[in-house]
């Protein structure tokens, strides 16, 4: 995840000569020669943009908040599948030439405009946390339709439905991106939300000024798994219908087969095996992962929890040492706790991941950088089906 954004902290992080090149591109004369300025010798550049005048510098602080947010693991991620979309065999080498995620993106913001949209959708999408996203298994592997007309269904469905049910909604935008590593496809929409007013700065004025912003709906569509997520916040009671439109306009179903919310994600059961060892290839970055909690729901009086927790620092399998004196009867595992140690990077320290997943479906990993590798390794050690099958006996 990108850092906080400091006018500074931003400077000293993008090369003097991209720095260089963004304000030549705006056609901003700051009166600062880059070429003689150190890399962190920000003080003449910080002065002089904030000596320029206000409209000028929210221009360009908005792009800078831009280049910021995509400063990070995830966020060059997302710029490489763009490239991967458009099929830009440059993309890589190049991007791999400029030091620092500052850099890269600052590079990508003014090289490759056209990823930039893509790839801040797809990463602000794997920045939402699981608990926000709503799930359906069980529909058939069918090709989404993505054509002009396609989405401008979908569009117009949108709008009509939140038009004639709560009055708002008259408009709406939706733009489809596509992961191609994974092959889900994004559909953002963003209909038109209820007229708001705001306290704005206009200058030296502080002023009140009415508006009409969108809201946003998210649709993930993953063909192998025959799944589509939802993301609608403040706006459940609204996903059932939103499915069934998604449905109609992207997969030409005009009704959707009987099937239940995500019934069985994550086996769990797999850990209460203590010669359990999770599966990660070399070179995925992970050094070790070790259980460090276990919830468990008794089989024949499901009211009724124990949690076994323990220190791993110095017995990786202290856990199910500890099961193993408590000696349970019958147990469904429904909760775990899991530590990942990941091999450190050149000049830096080790670092580690803790995590909870819990039965059916909830965990608390977002879909970039290192937590993408842990749900990879989940998914390689079957604990993660690609393809839920099965209902489960744990409970909820």
């Amino acid at each position: 995840m990108a850092s906080q954004y400091q006018h500074r902290q931003f400077f000293r992080r993008v090369p003097n000569a991209l720095l260089a090149q963004y304000f030549e591109r705006k056609a901003v004369d700051l009166g600062v020669d880059f070429g003689t300025l150190s890399e962190t010798g920000v003080d003449p550049v910080f002065e002089a943009f904030t000596a320029l005048a206000e409209h000028e510098q929210a221009v360009m602080e908005a792009d800078f908040l831009d280049i910021n947010a995509l400063a990070c693991d995830g966020g060059i991620a997302a710029l490489l599948n763009e490239a991967a979309f458009y099929r830009d065999e440059t993309f890589v080498g190049a991007i791999e030439a400029v030091d620092g995620y500052h850099g890269k993106s600052m590079w990508a913001f003014l090289n490759r405009p056209e990823y930039w949209r893509g790839a801040a959708s797809l990463l602000h999408a794997d920045n939402i946390s699981v608990s926000f996203w709503n799930k359906r298994n069980g529909l058939p592997p069918v090709p989404p339709n993505v054509e002009h007309e396609d989405i401008e269904r979908l569009e117009r469905a949108i709008s009509h439905y939140f038009n004639k049910t709560e009055g708002r909604g008259r408009n709406c935008k939706v733009e489809p991106y596509r992961k191609v590593k994974t092959g889900k496809e994004y559909f953002f929409a963003y209909p038109e939300d209820y007229g708001q007013s705001g306290v704005e700065w206009e200058r030296s004025r502080l002023t009140t000024r009415s508006r009409h912003p969108a809201f946003e709906i998210i649709f993930v569509y993953c063909e192998a798994e025959g799944s589509l997520d939802i993301y609608a916040p403040k706006n459940t009671k609204a996903v059932a219908e939103l499915r069934r439109i998604f449905a109609r306009t992207i997969l030409k179903l005009n009704a959707l087969p009987d099937g239940r919310i995500d019934n069985r994600v994550y086996d769990l059961d797999l850990l209460a095996d203590p010669s359990f060892e999770f599966q990660f290839p070399v070179g995925s970055g992970i050094r070790d992962a070790v259980v460090t909690r276990l919830r468990l729901t008794l089989r024949y009086a499901r009211e009724q929890r124990l949690v076994l927790e323990a220190n791993t620092q110095r017995n990786r399998k202290a856990v199910y040492d500890l099961l193993a004196q408590l000696n349970p009867p019958p147990y469904f595992v429904n909760q775990a706790s899991i530590k990942v140690m990941f091999h450190p990077e050149p000049g830096k320290r080790s670092s580690s991941k803790t995590f909870a997943i819990s039965y059916p479906n909830s965990c608390n990993l977002n879909h970039d950088g290192k937590d993408d590798l842990i749900r990879n390794m989940l998914a390689a050690s079957g604990i993660e089906p690609r393809v839920p099958s099965g209902d489960g006996d744990g409970d909820a």
